[in-house]
């Protein structure tokens, strides 16, 4: 299963290089002005909010932790390093904006994880008192 979700996580690496570095004629663009917000910081956000999930999922749980710790510098670094190469792409523009935005998706994601991992640790342990209780 880890297997899988290692392909799930280059895949996903993938389409997020092919929607970074895309020249703008190539996909829809998002950035609708609403005032102050932007709907393309949803995406920025939407978008890396998977892949500390992916990244956990892939490196399994807890059982390799220097993989996990591989796959979070790695997605830290992409969060940096596709808004960084887009000032590359002709007619994208760097914006320091879309960064933050994507650091706050992973953080959310490692926020998701979190919450996850004790819920099912908390559930685990009534399990467990459970079944010795018997």
């Amino acid at each position: 299963m880890k297997m899988l979700y290692r392909v799930l996580f280059v895949i996903y690496i993938t389409i997020l290089l092919w929607l970074s570095l895309s020249t703008p004629t190539g996909i829809v663009k998002f950035a609708q002005d609403f005032s102050i917000f932007r709907l393309d910081y949803t995406l920025h956000v939407v978008g890396f909010i998977p892949m500390p999930i992916i990244s956990y999922l892939a490196s399994g749980h807890s059982e390799h932790r220097k993989l996990w710790q591989i796959f979070m510098v790695l997605t830290f670094f992409l969060s940096f390093a596709l808004e960084y190469v887009q000032m590359l792409v002709p007619g994208r523009r760097f914006n320091p904006l879309d960064m933050l935005f994507n650091v706050i998706g992973v953080v959310v994601g490692l926020v998701v994880i979190h919450f996850t991992h004790r819920h099912i640790k908390k559930i685990s342990k009534e399990t467990g008192k459970k079944i010795s209780s018997k």
